[in-house]
Protein backbone atom coordinates (compact mmCIF):
# COMPACT_ATOMS: atom_id res chain seq x y z
CA UNK A 1 0.00 0.00 0.00
CA UNK A 2 1.80 2.96 -0.94
CA UNK A 3 1.71 6.70 0.70
CA UNK A 4 -1.17 8.44 -1.42
CA UNK A 5 -3.75 5.24 -1.03
CA UNK A 6 -3.50 5.63 2.84
CA UNK A 7 -3.99 9.55 2.95
CA UNK A 8 -7.27 8.53 0.03
CA UNK A 9 -8.07 5.95 2.90
CA UNK A 10 -7.90 8.05 5.85
CA UNK A 11 -9.06 11.37 4.53
CA UNK A 12 -12.40 9.37 3.21
CA UNK A 13 -12.89 8.25 6.57
CA UNK A 14 -12.48 11.38 8.01
CA UNK A 15 -15.30 12.85 5.43
CA UNK A 16 -17.31 9.58 5.97
CA UNK A 17 -17.01 9.91 9.62
CA UNK A 18 -18.17 14.22 10.08
CA UNK A 19 -21.19 13.16 7.53
CA UNK A 20 -22.50 10.67 9.63
CA UNK A 21 -22.04 13.29 12.87
CA UNK A 22 -24.05 16.01 10.90
CA UNK A 23 -26.81 13.76 10.02
CA UNK A 24 -27.28 12.86 13.10
CA UNK A 25 -27.04 16.19 14.64
CA UNK A 26 -29.52 17.36 12.44
CA UNK A 27 -32.31 14.27 12.24
CA UNK A 28 -31.77 14.12 16.04
CA UNK A 29 -32.43 17.48 17.27
CA UNK A 30 -35.18 17.40 14.85
CA UNK A 31 -36.56 13.82 15.90
CA UNK A 32 -36.03 15.80 19.33
CA UNK A 33 -38.39 18.53 18.63
CA UNK A 34 -41.11 16.59 17.14
CA UNK A 35 -41.12 14.20 20.32
CA UNK A 36 -41.44 16.76 22.56
CA UNK A 37 -44.21 18.08 20.75
CA UNK A 38 -46.17 14.89 20.59
CA UNK A 39 -45.47 14.71 24.35
CA UNK A 40 -46.79 17.93 25.33
CA UNK A 41 -50.27 17.08 25.45
CA UNK A 42 -49.94 13.95 27.55
CA UNK A 43 -47.99 16.01 29.76
CA UNK A 44 -50.32 18.68 30.72
CA UNK A 45 -52.58 16.21 30.89
CA UNK A 46 -50.60 14.26 33.86
CA UNK A 47 -49.93 17.44 35.87
CA UNK A 48 -53.70 18.30 36.04
CA UNK A 49 -54.75 14.71 37.17
CA UNK A 50 -54.17 13.81 40.97
CA UNK A 51 -51.65 11.20 41.15
CA UNK A 52 -52.48 8.04 42.62
CA UNK A 53 -51.94 7.27 46.20
CA UNK A 54 -49.16 4.69 46.67
CA UNK A 55 -47.03 2.61 49.13
CA UNK A 56 -43.57 1.48 49.37
CA UNK A 57 -42.26 -1.24 51.28
CA UNK A 58 -38.67 -3.81 51.08
CA UNK A 59 -38.61 -7.08 50.12
CA UNK A 60 -36.22 -10.13 50.49
CA UNK A 61 -35.17 -11.40 46.85
CA UNK A 62 -33.18 -14.41 46.61
CA UNK A 63 -31.22 -15.03 43.49
CA UNK A 64 -29.61 -18.06 41.99
CA UNK A 65 -26.95 -17.98 39.53
CA UNK A 66 -26.52 -20.43 37.11
CA UNK A 67 -23.42 -22.99 37.32
CA UNK A 68 -19.85 -22.37 36.12
CA UNK A 69 -19.92 -25.44 33.87
CA UNK A 70 -23.52 -25.38 32.83
CA UNK A 71 -23.32 -28.02 30.38
CA UNK A 72 -21.42 -30.02 32.08
CA UNK A 73 -18.51 -30.31 29.73
CA UNK A 74 -15.76 -31.41 32.03
CA UNK A 75 -17.91 -34.22 33.70
CA UNK A 76 -18.61 -35.66 30.16
CA UNK A 77 -15.14 -35.16 28.88
CA UNK A 78 -13.27 -36.87 32.52
CA UNK A 79 -16.24 -39.46 32.21
CA UNK A 80 -15.13 -40.66 28.63
CA UNK A 81 -11.57 -40.20 29.22
CA UNK A 82 -11.93 -42.45 32.49
CA UNK A 83 -14.74 -44.42 30.66
CA UNK A 84 -12.65 -45.19 27.18
CA UNK A 85 -9.51 -46.00 29.43
CA UNK A 86 -11.10 -48.89 31.29
CA UNK A 87 -13.32 -50.00 28.52
CA UNK A 88 -9.72 -50.61 26.77
CA UNK A 89 -8.05 -52.09 29.59
CA UNK A 90 -11.24 -54.87 29.63
CA UNK A 91 -10.93 -55.93 26.15
CA UNK A 92 -7.15 -55.77 26.35
CA UNK A 93 -6.58 -53.39 23.68
CA UNK A 94 -7.98 -55.28 20.78
CA UNK A 95 -11.47 -54.11 20.74
CA UNK A 96 -11.85 -50.62 19.26
CA UNK A 97 -16.03 -51.10 20.00
CA UNK A 98 -15.10 -51.66 24.13
CA UNK A 99 -13.08 -48.74 23.84
CA UNK A 100 -16.20 -46.51 22.14
CA UNK A 101 -18.26 -47.93 24.66
CA UNK A 102 -16.53 -47.63 27.41
CA UNK A 103 -16.10 -43.87 26.62
CA UNK A 104 -19.95 -43.42 25.76
CA UNK A 105 -20.86 -45.13 29.18
CA UNK A 106 -18.25 -43.24 31.09
CA UNK A 107 -19.66 -39.72 29.34
CA UNK A 108 -22.74 -40.60 30.66
CA UNK A 109 -22.09 -41.02 34.14
CA UNK A 110 -20.06 -38.08 34.38
CA UNK A 111 -21.93 -36.18 33.17
CA UNK A 112 -24.76 -37.17 35.74
CA UNK A 113 -22.53 -37.22 38.44
CA UNK A 114 -21.75 -33.62 37.60
CA UNK A 115 -25.06 -32.44 37.38
CA UNK A 116 -25.95 -33.77 40.94
CA UNK A 117 -22.87 -32.21 41.91
CA UNK A 118 -23.86 -28.72 40.94
CA UNK A 119 -27.49 -29.48 42.47
CA UNK A 120 -25.82 -30.44 45.63
CA UNK A 121 -23.98 -26.96 45.71
CA UNK A 122 -27.13 -24.77 44.67
CA UNK A 123 -26.94 -22.94 47.92
CA UNK A 124 -23.39 -21.85 47.32
CA UNK A 125 -24.38 -20.02 44.22
CA UNK A 126 -27.77 -18.53 45.57
CA UNK A 127 -27.53 -14.46 47.16
CA UNK A 128 -30.48 -12.57 48.63
CA UNK A 129 -30.65 -9.05 48.59
CA UNK A 130 -33.22 -6.37 49.45
CA UNK A 131 -35.56 -4.61 47.08
CA UNK A 132 -37.37 -1.32 47.32
CA UNK A 133 -41.04 -2.14 45.75
CA UNK A 134 -43.62 0.56 45.33
CA UNK A 135 -47.16 -0.31 44.44
CA UNK A 136 -50.91 1.19 44.69
CA UNK A 137 -51.85 1.44 48.14
CA UNK A 138 -53.12 -1.93 49.69
CA UNK A 139 -50.74 -3.98 47.36
CA UNK A 140 -48.27 -4.65 49.61
CA UNK A 141 -47.89 -8.06 51.22
CA UNK A 142 -49.08 -8.63 54.71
Amino acid sequence: MNKSMLMGLVAGIGVATAGGVAGYQYLGARNADTAEDAAAPATHAAHTAAAPAQECWDEEVSETAAPKDEHRVAGTAIGAVVGGAIGKELSDGDSDLATAAGAAAGAYIGRRAQGEYQENREDTRTTTHTERRCGPVGSAPR
